[in-house]
């Protein structure tokens, strides 16, 4: 969701929807442009969750889950028949724009989903010692024999919010290495149906599991998702929603 055309009026309508902790958060930001953002991406979240659960937007709790990652409230989390969670859910934000990635079908028990979207000038030029010293040697091989600049900065900053979606599916952020797993593309990419693929290797996957991940040029930002399920699941279908201010306080569905 673009937050540009966002004026005082639709941040106040927003910001009704949060609960008091989350207001004061929000009044601590310094600068309104970053104000406006948290605003938007957790009404956008609350709408989205409260219309998944036939719930208002605002009577919505959470909790800090596994390794503080936010989660709702055990009281308003559904649950599959062998009692887990049926609802994953994340959240992104950067200049301009917000995400969320909310899991859709109850009986797939996701194990855990990540989110996050990113200007494409996000990181500005393609400097190979970050890709050395952040990136897997595969990947820095192979971003380093791209022949084009620009073919670089653009498949970095494709790297850079894939593996930001995965340590925020799990939770881990930053502690878990990035090096410490990889980023496959399949040959033709980018391609219409085509999508990347991972390699675990620091923590390993667990048996049984398996990694599905997305990534899509949108409206000049990278957005990319990463999804842990079962590995004896169907691969999801990735479904992307543009929506504006506007459209969610008219009562759009998101």
């Amino acid at each position: 969701m673009g937050v540009a055309g966002m004026d005082d009026d639709g941040e106040v309508a927003l910001a009704g929807w949060l609960d008091d902790e989350e207001r004061a958060r929000a009044a601590r930001f310094h600068f309104a442009r970053h104000r406006r953002i948290y605003i938007a991406a957790h009404a956008l979240l609350r709408a989205w969750l409260g219309r998944r659960l036939g719930l208002a937007p605002t009577v919505l709790r959470f909790t800090a889950g596994a390794r503080g990652k936010p989660d709702l409230a055990p009281s308003q989390m559904p649950l599959t028949p062998d009692g887990r969670p049926a609802l994953r859910f994340n959240l992104s934000h950067t200049a301009g724009m917000v995400a969320i990635a909310v899991t859709a079908d109850p009986e797939t028990a996701v194990i855990d989903l990540g989110v996050d979207v990113e200007a494409a000038d996000r990181l500005g030029d393609y400097d190979a010692r970050i890709a050395r010293g952040f990136f897997a040697e595969d990947e820095a091989a192979a971003l380093e024999a791209l022949p084009d600049a620009a073919d670089r900065a653009r498949r970095f900053l494709t790297l850079w919010t894939l593996k930001e979606s995965v340590i925020k599916a799990t939770g881990a952020g930053l502690s878990q290495a990035l090096s410490g797993f990889s980023i496959r593309f399949p040959a033709g990419w980018p391609g219409p149906g085509l999508l990347p693929d991972i390699e675990a290797r620091d923590p390993p996957l667990a048996q049984g599991l398996a990694w599905h991940l997305m990534h899509q040029d949108y409206d000049g930002m990278h957005l990319a998702a990463g999804l842990l399920c079962q590995a004896t699941l169907p691969p999801p279908h990735w479904r992307i929603t543009p929506m504006t201010p506007a459209r969610l306080l008219s009562g759009a569905t998101p």
